[in-house]
């Protein structure tokens, strides 16, 4: 078997960390504790849990959340709460750390996946399904309380995160190629934000945000098209990953981005990718087109003299990790949509 080589390695672990945070912001892992807590010391303290045993919460778990003066609505689920808040099934499944699959397994509710998501609203749950969930939940904690003795809010937070992380590790490897166009993506649009040359955003839904009125803090996965001061625009889409447009609307640049862990199936990308510059370069002959990828194979590198499809070719992880490097990408980029003078 052929060794990996060192940049694709450095890559994959460079976008799983990435990718592991993205997701947790954008599945609200970093809200969801916080809300929970507002919501148990605002309304906790009124729920009454005289039923504790009727929802399988064990007397033993209970006295040891009571001893360690821990909210009981941070560790136990009341069906009152998981009925006006069903997406709270989330972290009440997370500290449990039952998967989604399991619990539909185990509590026989189908769509818990649809609950956490937020496609279920308050009162949506049935009595069957609430009176399930409850008590596959507090039966699961109180054993596991029972067991930890000393749990606290840090360790039910980190239960949450372990179960988030086991769920998304799942999903990891089917996605580092897409996490690493988001990544080059985010790195040219944050350079052209910083320069103050962005003057309006498109996102997928295709409206339209002026600078002025577009809040940094949304998703900026979400953002389809880039429009420039001076009348360029930069499309995201696939194949190619990055378009860049003049005025007239004739293309400028393209850009392929190719991430992954096998080294073997770079030639085929290759291949892909070769199409799709060759159909910009058929129409459009002065188009800079770039390659970015995980590593250059010496086959990859030969292919790549011989078709003169090619004109820039960037490392991932140049870019992400020397601060000179991505100078000197992002300002390629700049320059091709005339920003700034080409050296």
């Amino acid at each position: 078997m052929p060794k990996i080589p060192e940049s694709v390695t450095k890559e994959s672990y460079l976008l799983k960390s990435t990718f592991f945070y993205n997701r947790l912001r954008s599945e609200g892992y970093f809200e969801l504790f916080v809300q929970i807590k507002k919501y148990a010391k605002v309304e906790g303290a009124k729920l009454i849990w005289s039923n504790k045993e009727l929802f399988h919460i064990s007397n033993e778990a209970w006295e040891i959340v009571k001893r360690n003066d821990i909210n009981p609505m941070l560790v136990f689920v009341h069906p009152k709460v998981l009925q006006l808040n069903p997406h709270f099934l989330k972290y009440y499944r997370s500290i449990a750390m039952i998967p989604q699959k399991g619990l539909k397994a185990i509590s026989g509710v189908s769509n818990v996946d649809g609950i956490e998501d937020g496609k279920v609203i308050s009162g949506g749950l049935s009595h069957g399904q609430i009176e399930r969930l409850v008590q596959t939940i507090n039966e699961t904690m109180s054993t596991v309380v029972s067991l930890a003795l000393d749990i606290n809010e840090k360790k039910l937070e980190g239960m949450m995160y372990a179960t988030a992380g086991t769920k998304i590790d799942g999903s990891w490897r089917n996605s580092i190629g897409a996490e690493g166009e988001r990544v080059i993506r985010r790195i040219i649009l944050f350079d052209l934000l910083s320069h103050s040359e962005v003057t309006s955003v498109v996102d997928k839904d295709n409206r339209i945000h002026s600078v002025s009125e577009w809040d940094i803090g949304d998703d900026l996965d979400c953002i389809k098209i880039i429009n420039l001061v001076n009348g360029y625009s930069i499309l995201f889409s696939s194949e190619p990953d990055v378009t860049m447009y003049d005025y007239n609307g004739a293309i400028v640049g393209v850009i392929e981005i190719k991430s992954g862990l096998d080294p073997a199936g770079a030639l085929e990308r290759l291949g892909a990718m070769f199409k799709s510059f060759e159909n910009t370069l058929a129409e459009y002959p002065n188009a800079v087109t770039i390659l970015v990828a995980s590593c250059i194979t010496d086959e990859v590198e030969s292919r790549l003299g011989a078709s003169m499809l090619v004109r820039q070719r960037y490392i991932t992880t140049n870019i992400t990790s020397s601060e000179h490097e991505k100078r000197k990408f992002v300002n390629k980029i700049r320059a091709i949509v005339k920003l700034i003078k080409s050296k």
